[in-house]
């Protein structure tokens, strides 16, 4: 999922939670369950473009979700419930980017034959965090995520 449909739907959960832990706890886990929903985002295909546009357009759209979500829930929840819902509701996507970053390539899966222990570390940080994706192309994709959104925003009115 893209990291706005993340933090739109950790927004939203926030709104119902008064205690930070519990709504920081609830971003976190509907990351995993948002990422089971068949999806795309700017990690999808990420082979057939440079690493510097893949972390350019993720990096854009993790600045406008927030901006997004903090602008429509702020009124609605105390900032010291809303933002650690938001930071954690995208924590599993920063625990995968160094995997990206360092170490993926798009001619080879996995950690080199003679992976230092941080890149064995990055790779078991990525494959953890992706167990439950289910990606398909753009546009479906991205439909997928504004129904689910819509969803959200509507269960946790």
């Amino acid at each position: 999922m893209m990291a706005t449909t993340h933090m739109l739907v950790a927004g939203a959960i926030a709104t119902r939670m008064t205690d930070p832990v519990l709504a920081s706890s609830m971003a976190l886990a509907s990351h995993f369950m948002l990422d089971s929903i068949p999806h795309w985002d700017f990690g999808t295909n990420w082979r057939k473009r440079t690493k510097a546009a893949t972390g350019i357009f993720a990096s854009i759209d993790m600045i406008i979700g927030f901006i997004i979500a903090y602008l429509l829930f702020h009124g609605r929840v105390p900032s010291l419930v809303l933002i650690p819902s938001l930071i954690f509701s995208v924590l599993p996507d920063w625990l995968e980017a160094p995997w990206y970053i360092f170490f993926a390539n798009p001619n080879h899966v996995g950690p080199k034959e003679h992976a230092s222990l941080l890149e064995r570390l990055a790779f078991r940080c990525y494959k953890t965090t992706n167990v439950a994706h289910s990606k398909i192309p753009f546009p479906w994709g991205f439909i997928s995520q504004i129904l689910t959104v819509s969803f959200f925003l509507l269960l946790l009115k």
